[in-house]
Protein backbone atom coordinates (compact mmCIF):
# COMPACT_ATOMS: atom_id res chain seq x y z
CA UNK A 1 0.00 0.00 0.00
CA UNK A 2 2.78 1.98 1.09
CA UNK A 3 4.39 1.70 -2.21
CA UNK A 4 1.25 1.98 -4.17
CA UNK A 5 0.44 5.58 -2.37
CA UNK A 6 4.31 6.68 -3.51
CA UNK A 7 3.49 5.64 -7.11
CA UNK A 8 0.23 7.68 -7.45
CA UNK A 9 2.43 10.68 -5.77
CA UNK A 10 4.65 10.42 -8.68
CA UNK A 11 1.96 10.12 -10.88
CA UNK A 12 0.65 13.18 -9.79
CA UNK A 13 3.63 15.68 -9.56
CA UNK A 14 4.03 14.70 -13.13
CA UNK A 15 0.69 15.35 -14.57
CA UNK A 16 1.12 18.60 -12.70
CA UNK A 17 4.52 19.60 -14.25
CA UNK A 18 3.25 18.02 -17.59
CA UNK A 19 0.01 20.16 -17.13
CA UNK A 20 2.04 23.38 -15.76
CA UNK A 21 4.20 22.68 -19.48
CA UNK A 22 1.30 22.53 -21.67
CA UNK A 23 -0.35 26.05 -19.64
CA UNK A 24 2.84 27.46 -20.75
CA UNK A 25 2.82 25.91 -24.12
CA UNK A 26 -0.68 27.41 -24.43
CA UNK A 27 0.15 30.75 -22.71
CA UNK A 28 3.59 31.16 -25.36
CA UNK A 29 1.97 30.46 -28.35
CA UNK A 30 -1.19 32.94 -27.51
CA UNK A 31 1.36 35.95 -26.46
CA UNK A 32 2.81 34.63 -29.61
CA UNK A 33 -0.42 34.89 -31.50
CA UNK A 34 -1.66 38.12 -30.09
CA UNK A 35 1.81 39.89 -30.82
CA UNK A 36 1.78 38.34 -34.11
CA UNK A 37 -2.17 39.67 -34.57
CA UNK A 38 -1.05 43.10 -33.75
CA UNK A 39 1.73 43.40 -35.46
CA UNK A 40 -0.39 42.13 -38.68
CA UNK A 41 -2.60 44.77 -37.65
CA UNK A 42 -0.74 47.35 -36.87
CA UNK A 43 1.27 46.34 -41.03
CA UNK A 44 -1.87 46.49 -42.38
CA UNK A 45 -3.16 49.77 -41.12
CA UNK A 46 0.01 51.43 -41.32
CA UNK A 47 0.95 54.22 -44.23
CA UNK A 48 3.82 55.60 -45.30
CA UNK A 49 4.68 59.14 -46.80
CA UNK A 50 5.23 60.23 -50.31
CA UNK A 51 2.65 58.58 -52.09
CA UNK A 52 1.46 60.34 -55.40
CA UNK A 53 -1.97 62.55 -54.45
CA UNK A 54 -5.65 61.08 -55.73
CA UNK A 55 -9.15 62.91 -55.16
CA UNK A 56 -11.76 60.65 -53.85
CA UNK A 57 -15.01 61.77 -53.89
CA UNK A 58 -17.85 60.52 -51.07
CA UNK A 59 -21.20 60.12 -52.30
CA UNK A 60 -24.27 60.58 -50.28
CA UNK A 61 -25.11 57.26 -49.10
CA UNK A 62 -21.38 55.75 -49.50
CA UNK A 63 -20.35 53.19 -46.49
CA UNK A 64 -17.60 52.51 -44.67
CA UNK A 65 -17.17 49.28 -46.23
CA UNK A 66 -17.87 50.88 -49.70
CA UNK A 67 -15.92 53.48 -49.87
CA UNK A 68 -12.90 51.35 -48.12
CA UNK A 69 -13.27 48.73 -50.90
CA UNK A 70 -12.63 51.34 -53.19
CA UNK A 71 -9.78 53.28 -51.60
CA UNK A 72 -8.03 49.58 -51.37
CA UNK A 73 -8.50 49.45 -55.17
CA UNK A 74 -6.89 52.36 -55.53
CA UNK A 75 -4.14 51.72 -52.89
CA UNK A 76 -4.48 54.13 -50.29
CA UNK A 77 -5.45 51.53 -48.11
CA UNK A 78 -3.90 47.87 -47.46
CA UNK A 79 -6.93 45.99 -46.98
CA UNK A 80 -10.50 46.98 -46.70
CA UNK A 81 -10.73 44.22 -43.63
CA UNK A 82 -8.51 45.85 -41.18
CA UNK A 83 -10.03 49.70 -42.81
CA UNK A 84 -13.65 48.26 -41.39
CA UNK A 85 -11.43 46.72 -37.99
CA UNK A 86 -9.63 50.08 -37.32
CA UNK A 87 -13.45 52.19 -37.81
CA UNK A 88 -15.33 49.76 -34.80
CA UNK A 89 -12.07 50.09 -32.65
CA UNK A 90 -11.96 54.02 -32.98
CA UNK A 91 -15.40 56.13 -32.79
CA UNK A 92 -16.91 56.19 -35.44
CA UNK A 93 -18.62 59.24 -37.30
CA UNK A 94 -20.80 60.57 -40.26
CA UNK A 95 -19.16 60.38 -43.75
CA UNK A 96 -19.73 63.62 -45.18
CA UNK A 97 -20.14 63.91 -49.30
CA UNK A 98 -17.19 65.78 -50.64
CA UNK A 99 -14.31 65.90 -52.57
CA UNK A 100 -11.10 64.93 -50.23
CA UNK A 101 -7.52 64.78 -51.19
CA UNK A 102 -5.69 61.60 -50.18
CA UNK A 103 -2.15 60.14 -51.14
CA UNK A 104 -1.22 56.39 -52.14
CA UNK A 105 -0.41 54.57 -49.41
CA UNK A 106 -2.03 56.71 -46.72
CA UNK A 107 -3.09 54.41 -44.73
CA UNK A 108 -6.35 53.83 -41.95
CA UNK A 109 -5.24 56.63 -39.30
CA UNK A 110 -4.05 59.02 -41.91
CA UNK A 111 -7.57 57.92 -43.99
CA UNK A 112 -9.81 58.06 -40.84
CA UNK A 113 -8.42 61.60 -39.99
CA UNK A 114 -8.97 63.21 -43.25
CA UNK A 115 -12.63 61.85 -43.37
CA UNK A 116 -13.46 63.56 -39.64
CA UNK A 117 -12.30 66.81 -41.09
CA UNK A 118 -15.16 67.11 -44.06
CA UNK A 119 -14.19 67.54 -47.58
CA UNK A 120 -10.91 69.59 -48.50
CA UNK A 121 -11.40 69.65 -52.06
CA UNK A 122 -13.90 71.31 -53.94
CA UNK A 123 -14.89 70.96 -57.78
CA UNK A 124 -14.82 74.06 -59.77
CA UNK A 125 -16.71 74.08 -63.59
CA UNK A 126 -15.93 76.61 -65.79
CA UNK A 127 -18.34 76.27 -68.78
CA UNK A 128 -17.55 77.60 -71.75
CA UNK A 129 -19.12 81.13 -72.44
CA UNK A 130 -18.91 81.98 -69.49
CA UNK A 131 -17.55 85.47 -68.45
CA UNK A 132 -15.00 86.55 -65.37
CA UNK A 133 -17.19 87.49 -63.60
CA UNK A 134 -19.58 84.33 -63.90
CA UNK A 135 -16.51 82.48 -63.01
CA UNK A 136 -15.68 84.53 -59.84
CA UNK A 137 -18.99 83.53 -58.53
CA UNK A 138 -18.50 80.21 -58.95
CA UNK A 139 -15.11 80.67 -57.42
CA UNK A 140 -17.17 82.49 -54.49
CA UNK A 141 -18.62 78.48 -53.10
CA UNK A 142 -15.40 77.31 -52.81
CA UNK A 143 -14.24 77.67 -48.70
CA UNK A 144 -11.45 79.88 -48.48
CA UNK A 145 -12.43 82.07 -51.42
CA UNK A 146 -14.74 85.09 -52.22
CA UNK A 147 -15.69 85.94 -55.62
CA UNK A 148 -14.55 89.34 -54.73
CA UNK A 149 -11.27 88.47 -54.17
CA UNK A 150 -10.71 86.44 -56.70
CA UNK A 151 -11.65 89.28 -59.53
CA UNK A 152 -9.48 91.34 -57.40
CA UNK A 153 -6.29 88.81 -58.03
CA UNK A 154 -7.79 88.61 -61.81
CA UNK A 155 -6.92 92.89 -61.98
CA UNK A 156 -4.00 93.40 -59.90
CA UNK A 157 -1.62 90.42 -59.71
CA UNK A 158 0.17 89.64 -62.68
CA UNK A 159 0.36 86.27 -64.58
CA UNK A 160 2.39 85.19 -67.39
CA UNK A 161 0.44 84.23 -70.94
CA UNK A 162 1.14 84.73 -74.22
CA UNK A 163 -2.01 85.93 -74.89
CA UNK A 164 -1.74 88.82 -72.54
CA UNK A 165 -0.89 92.49 -73.96
CA UNK A 166 2.20 93.91 -72.72
CA UNK A 167 0.80 96.01 -69.43
CA UNK A 168 -2.45 94.57 -69.31
CA UNK A 169 -4.78 92.54 -66.21
CA UNK A 170 -7.97 91.61 -68.20
CA UNK A 171 -8.19 88.10 -68.48
CA UNK A 172 -11.31 88.47 -70.06
CA UNK A 173 -11.72 84.76 -72.04
CA UNK A 174 -7.72 83.72 -70.71
CA UNK A 175 -9.47 81.16 -68.12
CA UNK A 176 -9.96 78.43 -69.47
CA UNK A 177 -13.42 76.23 -69.68
CA UNK A 178 -12.69 72.78 -67.66
CA UNK A 179 -13.31 71.37 -64.82
CA UNK A 180 -10.76 71.93 -61.90
CA UNK A 181 -9.76 70.84 -58.32
CA UNK A 182 -9.45 73.43 -55.51
CA UNK A 183 -8.37 73.30 -51.91
CA UNK A 184 -8.76 75.73 -49.53
CA UNK A 185 -5.96 77.17 -49.00
CA UNK A 186 -5.13 77.46 -52.88
CA UNK A 187 -4.56 80.69 -53.41
CA UNK A 188 -6.68 82.96 -56.32
CA UNK A 189 -3.11 83.44 -57.91
CA UNK A 190 -2.32 79.31 -58.19
CA UNK A 191 -6.58 78.80 -59.45
CA UNK A 192 -5.85 81.78 -62.05
CA UNK A 193 -2.60 80.63 -63.39
CA UNK A 194 -3.96 77.00 -63.43
CA UNK A 195 -6.84 78.06 -65.64
CA UNK A 196 -4.24 80.65 -67.88
CA UNK A 197 -2.29 77.60 -68.76
CA UNK A 198 -5.13 75.02 -70.13
CA UNK A 199 -6.43 77.87 -71.99
CA UNK A 200 -2.42 77.95 -73.98
CA UNK A 201 -2.17 74.54 -73.48
CA UNK A 202 -5.82 73.88 -75.38
CA UNK A 203 -5.42 76.56 -78.19
CA UNK A 204 -1.99 74.71 -78.85
CA UNK A 205 -3.91 71.45 -79.10
CA UNK A 206 -6.49 73.00 -81.72
CA UNK A 207 -3.74 74.79 -83.65
CA UNK A 208 -3.66 78.47 -82.83
CA UNK A 209 0.06 79.81 -83.32
CA UNK A 210 0.85 81.16 -79.91
CA UNK A 211 4.47 83.02 -81.10
CA UNK A 212 2.97 84.67 -84.45
CA UNK A 213 -0.26 85.12 -86.78
CA UNK A 214 -3.78 82.91 -87.23
CA UNK A 215 -5.53 84.18 -90.18
CA UNK A 216 -3.89 87.59 -89.91
CA UNK A 217 -4.31 87.70 -86.46
CA UNK A 218 -2.64 88.08 -83.54
CA UNK A 219 -3.05 85.36 -80.95
CA UNK A 220 -5.32 87.45 -78.56
CA UNK A 221 -7.58 88.49 -81.60
CA UNK A 222 -7.74 84.78 -82.29
CA UNK A 223 -9.00 84.48 -78.88
CA UNK A 224 -11.62 87.24 -79.09
CA UNK A 225 -13.04 85.48 -82.60
CA UNK A 226 -13.28 82.75 -80.39
CA UNK A 227 -14.99 84.25 -77.63
CA UNK A 228 -17.45 85.64 -80.42
CA UNK A 229 -17.93 82.41 -82.00
CA UNK A 230 -18.63 80.40 -78.53
CA UNK A 231 -21.56 83.21 -77.97
CA UNK A 232 -23.18 83.73 -81.63
CA UNK A 233 -23.27 80.13 -82.56
CA UNK A 234 -25.89 77.99 -80.81
CA UNK A 235 -24.51 74.00 -81.41
CA UNK A 236 -20.75 73.46 -82.57
CA UNK A 237 -21.61 72.62 -86.09
CA UNK A 238 -22.36 75.92 -86.73
CA UNK A 239 -19.01 77.09 -85.33
CA UNK A 240 -16.89 77.35 -88.24
CA UNK A 241 -19.42 78.94 -90.14
CA UNK A 242 -19.83 81.86 -87.75
CA UNK A 243 -16.06 82.11 -87.57
CA UNK A 244 -16.20 82.47 -91.42
CA UNK A 245 -19.13 85.31 -91.22
CA UNK A 246 -16.46 87.37 -89.02
CA UNK A 247 -13.73 87.05 -90.92
CA UNK A 248 -15.52 88.23 -94.13
CA UNK A 249 -17.19 90.81 -92.49
CA UNK A 250 -13.89 92.25 -90.93
CA UNK A 251 -12.34 91.99 -94.70
CA UNK A 252 -15.43 94.14 -96.46
CA UNK A 253 -14.80 95.89 -93.68
CA UNK A 254 -18.24 95.82 -91.94
CA UNK A 255 -19.53 96.44 -88.40
CA UNK A 256 -19.82 92.79 -87.20
CA UNK A 257 -23.50 94.00 -85.38
CA UNK A 258 -23.70 90.82 -83.02
CA UNK A 259 -25.76 91.77 -79.94
CA UNK A 260 -23.43 89.10 -77.82
CA UNK A 261 -21.01 91.83 -77.49
CA UNK A 262 -23.52 95.14 -77.05
CA UNK A 263 -24.80 93.02 -73.67
CA UNK A 264 -21.23 92.13 -73.06
CA UNK A 265 -20.54 95.67 -72.88
CA UNK A 266 -23.61 96.41 -71.04
CA UNK A 267 -22.84 93.93 -67.83
CA UNK A 268 -25.50 91.34 -69.58
CA UNK A 269 -25.08 87.65 -70.27
CA UNK A 270 -28.48 86.88 -71.89
CA UNK A 271 -31.32 88.23 -73.61
CA UNK A 272 -31.81 90.70 -76.33
CA UNK A 273 -30.62 94.23 -76.52
CA UNK A 274 -33.44 96.38 -77.03
CA UNK A 275 -32.86 99.53 -79.37
CA UNK A 276 -31.48 101.11 -76.90
CA UNK A 277 -28.93 99.06 -75.87
CA UNK A 278 -27.91 99.22 -79.65
CA UNK A 279 -28.05 103.12 -79.12
CA UNK A 280 -25.67 102.71 -76.18
CA UNK A 281 -22.07 103.59 -76.65
CA UNK A 282 -19.41 100.93 -75.18
CA UNK A 283 -16.31 99.70 -76.63
CA UNK A 284 -17.78 96.54 -77.19
CA UNK A 285 -20.89 97.97 -79.31
CA UNK A 286 -20.14 96.33 -83.20
CA UNK A 287 -23.21 98.05 -84.24
CA UNK A 288 -21.08 101.52 -83.83
CA UNK A 289 -17.69 100.65 -83.88
CA UNK A 290 -15.67 98.90 -86.57
CA UNK A 291 -13.79 95.66 -85.72
CA UNK A 292 -12.91 93.47 -83.06
CA UNK A 293 -14.05 94.26 -79.60
CA UNK A 294 -10.81 95.05 -77.30
CA UNK A 295 -11.16 91.94 -75.94
CA UNK A 296 -12.58 88.54 -75.49
CA UNK A 297 -16.25 88.47 -74.14
CA UNK A 298 -16.32 84.85 -72.99
CA UNK A 299 -14.18 81.95 -72.33
CA UNK A 300 -14.09 79.90 -75.58
CA UNK A 301 -14.47 76.57 -75.40
CA UNK A 302 -11.15 73.91 -77.59
CA UNK A 303 -13.91 73.46 -80.12
CA UNK A 304 -14.75 77.40 -80.46
CA UNK A 305 -10.88 78.32 -80.71
CA UNK A 306 -10.57 75.34 -83.58
CA UNK A 307 -13.16 77.12 -85.40
CA UNK A 308 -11.77 80.49 -85.37
CA UNK A 309 -8.36 78.96 -86.63
CA UNK A 310 -9.98 77.15 -89.17
CA UNK A 311 -13.20 78.53 -90.61
CA UNK A 312 -15.03 76.95 -92.81
CA UNK A 313 -15.26 78.34 -96.52
CA UNK A 314 -17.86 80.10 -97.45
CA UNK A 315 -19.30 83.90 -98.60
CA UNK A 316 -21.62 84.20 -95.88
CA UNK A 317 -21.95 87.49 -94.67
CA UNK A 318 -25.31 86.94 -92.46
CA UNK A 319 -26.64 83.77 -90.27
CA UNK A 320 -30.34 83.79 -88.00
CA UNK A 321 -31.24 81.03 -85.90
CA UNK A 322 -34.27 79.26 -87.71
CA UNK A 323 -34.63 75.74 -86.07
CA UNK A 324 -35.51 74.97 -82.46
CA UNK A 325 -32.22 72.69 -82.18
CA UNK A 326 -30.58 76.23 -82.28
CA UNK A 327 -28.84 75.31 -85.93
CA UNK A 328 -28.58 78.95 -88.22
CA UNK A 329 -28.93 79.67 -91.75
CA UNK A 330 -26.44 81.69 -93.40
CA UNK A 331 -26.95 83.54 -96.08
CA UNK A 332 -24.69 85.92 -98.37
CA UNK A 333 -27.01 89.14 -99.20
CA UNK A 334 -29.27 91.17 -97.33
CA UNK A 335 -32.12 90.61 -98.92
CA UNK A 336 -31.92 86.25 -98.13
CA UNK A 337 -30.85 87.26 -94.57
CA UNK A 338 -34.60 89.11 -94.59
CA UNK A 339 -35.89 86.16 -95.56
CA UNK A 340 -34.72 83.80 -93.17
CA UNK A 341 -35.23 86.19 -90.53
CA UNK A 342 -38.98 85.72 -91.64
CA UNK A 343 -38.70 82.30 -91.66
CA UNK A 344 -37.30 82.17 -87.91
CA UNK A 345 -40.32 84.57 -86.58
CA UNK A 346 -42.97 82.45 -87.88
CA UNK A 347 -41.58 79.36 -85.83
CA UNK A 348 -41.25 81.95 -83.02
CA UNK A 349 -37.53 82.14 -82.96
CA UNK A 350 -36.86 85.33 -83.22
Amino acid sequence: MEELAKSTNISKRRISKIFVYVFGVLVFLGVVGLTGGYLTYANETSGSAGGHTLTIEVYKGDSFSGLGTRLQKLKVIKSVLFFDIYIRLHQKFVLLPGLYTMNVNDGDQRVVDVLKAGPNEFRLTVIPGMTLNQIATQVGHIPGHTSAGFLKACSTQTFISPFLVSGSHNLEGLLSPDTYFVLPDESNHQVIQEMINQTATVATRAGLKLNGSTNSLTPYQELIVASLVQREALIPSDYAKVARVIYNRLAIPMNLQFDSTVLYGLGLTGGSPTLQDLAHMTPYNTYLVSGLPPTPISAPSYAAILAAVNPAPGPWIYFVTTSANGSETFSVTYQQQLANEAIAAQKGLE
